[in-house]
């Protein structure tokens, strides 16, 4: 009865958290990624016969600027190779498959409440896979799980780092099981998570191989076992190959660039420098307790649960060397299985030391322990949280909020034929406005008012937006023009870090004309 009420209560704290913080929005690159995707995926549900996940754009096929296509393609996409003037995602397909129905049924909204439902997900089957050792450690697991800085960090944005773990550690929830169709929902899992996240496709290798040397069971079982998993795990790697190659014309391809350019060796040290640092950071150091557990409860399970994160971390060594501690998130597919190590060990540890001189027959050994192991975890776990604090896990929402704003503000007070010249917004204001973005960092700089030329020779009026940040670099990149310059009042601030500028103003500013600014919340 205790472990249902404690679960209850942490899976309404999580929905609370991830509603109550939640961005919920088509903010930045990966975010717009989602969000784009899925409305397009819900678009060929609806009209299959209409829609296309490659819509050509007759303005990106007839502009005539060097690589036009690319300057049409919002953030999170680049251009297509296979239809002239599309564009597509850099991002995997899984996240916003699963989005579309949601999105056809209740629009943005339902949509972004995908995360907070893999988030629950999640915990229950961190809960499951700690179960493999008793139920006190699912418990606690699921805890150190819910509280940690990455998950809360992630659990409040539209991406797919918290879907992506809720399946992996479902796939070796169900693989650790005992019955008989546990490999097959481990391969449907699997199949799931590889949509999620194609480059982890390792770990499933590892999968197969502990249902292969499993050593409580017959050599029989095992090879069957292991050839059920790998079987419902195909068609996850079938359907990633054949969009791959719709995409990006190659079943090896992928929207984030070649490989060459992605991974390197010399990536490996400064990556494992960080990556190290972030989690003793971020998981306290009580992360070190994994190394107790290998020792108090050595086994199958143990062993796999330690491979997978190594094979994990393995596959981000060598990849693109980033600066903030927030890409911990690469590694969340197997941090919550560390986390159900560490709560072995603090069950193994606490255990032993309250159960010291106590006859095995006392029954107030058993509840003396498991009141100590929760007096532990709850310390933990507030000093995960605190973790989050500081990191800004819960400051999302407000900072996200802006994407939005400046999207409503462009649908509800610029003409429908506006043409926005914009980078870091590109993908959020064709989401919330529906209005033609161009992105300014893909155009030559040579170009910038032969393209406002081009705009309003196809009957649009071009406008100028950007985050307050993004203006030096503007000013810099087309220092030549004299539109570059934004030597004149922007028409509109909105949440206090957009400004909107009106290109026909300049001349008004400059003829003597006053130019007010609105500025919007």
């Amino acid at each position: 009865m205790f472990r249902v009420a404690a679960l209850t209560v942490l899976i309404a704290a999580v929905v609370f958290t991830s509603v109550r913080w939640g961005s919920f929005v088509a903010g930045g690159s990966d975010s717009a990624c989602y969000a784009t995707q899925a409305v397009r995926w819900a678009e060929v549900l609806t009209h299959p016969r209409t829609a296309s996940l490659q819509p050509s754009d007759p303005l990106a096929r007839s502009a005539p600027w060097p690589e036009a296509a690319s300057t049409f393609a919002p953030t999170g996409h680049v251009a297509s190779r296979a239809v002239p003037g599309a564009f597509v995602p850099i991002c995997p397909a899984g996240l916003s498959m699963v989005m579309a129905p949601l999105y056809i049924v209740g629009g943005p909204p339902l949509m972004f409440a995908v995360v907070p439902l893999f988030g629950v997900a999640l915990i229950l089957a961190v809960y499951s896979l700690g179960d493999r050792f008793n139920v006190r450690v699912g418990t606690a697991a699921a805890f150190l799980t819910a509280a940690s800085p990455v998950f809360l960090y992630q659990v409040v944005q539209p991406m797919s780092d918290v879907p992506a773990a809720a399946l992996w550690v479902g796939a070796v929830a169900c693989a650790t099981g005992t019955k008989r169709r546990d490999a097959m929902f481990a391969g449907m899992a699997t199949s799931l998570a590889v949509l999620m996240r194609p480059n982890l496709v390792p770990l499933g290798f590892a999968i197969g191989i502990f249902l292969l040397v499993r050593p409580e069971r017959s050599w029989s079982e095992r090879v069957r076992g292991a050839l059920i998993y790998a079987l419902w795990s195909v068609p996850g790697c079938v359907v990633v190959a054949i969009l791959q190659a719709y995409f990006y014309g190659s079943p090896l391809a992928s929207g984030y660039g070649s490989f060459e350019a992605l991974f390197s060796g010399s990536h490996v040290a400064p990556n494992l420098t960080r990556y190290a640092s972030w989690l003793w950071g971020s998981q306290t150091p009580a992360i070190a307790l994994v190394l107790v557990a290998l020792a108090l409860l050595p086994g199958a399970v143990t062993t796999l649960l330690l491979a997978l994160f190594v094979v994990n971390l393995a596959l981000f060594l060598p990849y693109t060397v980033f600066d903030d501690w927030s890409f911990t998130r690469f590694l969340l597919p197997t941090i919550p299985m560390l986390m159900v190590l560490v709560a072995a060990a603090i069950d193994g540890v606490v255990g032993r030391l309250f159960r010291q001189g106590i006859s095995p027959g006392d029954p107030s050994a058993r509840k003396r322990s498991a009141i100590a192991v929760s007096v532990v975890v709850s310390i933990l776990c507030g000093l995960l949280v605190h973790q989050a604090v500081r990191r800004r896990a819960f400051e999302l929402r407000s900072m996200e909020q802006r994407f939005a704003r400046a999207g409503r503000f462009v649908a509800e007070r610029l003409p429908p034929d506006a043409f926005v010249i914009t980078d870091y917004e590109s993908g959020s204001i064709p989401f919330y406005s529906g209005r033609r973005t161009l992105a300014w960092r893909a155009l030559d700089p040579a170009w910038l008012d032969r393209a406002i030329a081009f705009a309003r020779a196809y009957g649009f009026e071009p406008y100028l937006l950007f985050e307050r940040w993004e203006e030096p670099e503007f000013r810099q990149r087309f220092a030549q023009s004299d539109i570059g310059r934004l030597d004149w009042p922007p028409m509109a601030e909105v949440a206090t870090q957009v400004r909107i500028y009106r290109v026909s103003d300049r001349d008004r500013y400059r003829d003597g004309l006053a130019v007010p600014t609105e500025y919007a919340r």
